[in-house]
């Protein structure tokens, strides 16, 4: 990727254009929790109790980011953080995008895909794989509601093999049922969305936990000041470990 984000590179400064090689959104799920599995770290343990940022691979992987920023592979976080990486790469200013499957219907509805000019790969591979991190779509019962019972029986029928397979064919995301998917990807004729299939393969669930909501905004918070390049990602990550452990051991 970086080789090839460097020609791009090269070529638009020849060219005396102003287009990025690499865009990307700046929130967690479609980039940097990836990255940080990538290259061997963690955001948190698969119970919950401890945090991935003391790791040296975890920073590893936020200052391969600002790596691609300074070697103007991507676009800086100035950039990014004023306009979404999609809405940069539709408007033609891009040629990489990180992107999760829900913008799959954006993808398939811009007149890049519509042309012809947009492939989805799976994540490019760095020391560890090419992890990626799912997401997935939930519902909750109000606990006070009149209705449990009722409540109750439409959440098993909209999670249920049925309800997947409305939610494929209106487009809305990745079924959870395998039976269903084929639905899903009826519905795109310009882009092919069989890479996030493939991801699959090789992905883990969304770094959450009990502690979700509390450890998520310092996160954000410096992980903006790392892109920003305000502090170092080793001061960063560092930062990150020393907030985000506190909060896990109350």
């Amino acid at each position: 990727m970086r080789a090839s984000a460097t020609k791009l590179r090269d070529a638009i400064a020849a060219a005396g254009g102003s287009e990025y090689p690499i865009l990307m959104e700046l929130d967690a799920q479609p980039s940097h929790f990836n990255f940080v599995h990538q290259t061997g770290g963690y955001v948190i343990n698969s119970d919950y109790t401890k945090s991935g940022y003391d790791k040296p691979e975890t920073a590893l992987a936020y200052q391969r980011v600002v790596d691609l920023m300074n070697d103007e592979l991507m676009a800086s976080y100035l950039v990014l953080s004023d306009t979404k990486g999609t809405d940069l790469y539709l408007s033609g200013k891009g040629a990489i995008l990180f992107v999760g499957s829900w913008k799959s219907s954006v993808l398939e509805n811009s007149d890049i895909a519509k042309a012809g000019n947009c492939k989805l790969i799976t994540m490019p591979r760095q020391e560890a794989a090419n992890t990626s991190v799912l997401g997935g779509l939930s519902y909750a019962v109000f606990k006070n509601t009149d209705h449990p019972d009722e409540a109750w029986d439409f959440v098993k029928f909209i999670t249920g093999e049925t309800g997947n397979q409305i939610q494929a064919e209106a487009g809305i995301d990745i079924p959870a049922y395998k039976s269903a998917q084929k639905f899903y990807t009826a519905n795109f004729e310009n882009i092919d969305v069989s890479a996030y299939f493939r991801a699959a393969d090789n992905a883990i669930g969304f770094p959450a936990g009990p502690h979700l909501t509390k450890w998520i905004g310092p996160v954000n918070d410096w992980v903006a000041r790392i892109f920003a390049q305000e502090v170092s990602a080793e001061e960063g990550t560092a930062a990150i470990y020393k907030e985000m452990q506190a909060i896990i051991d109350e």
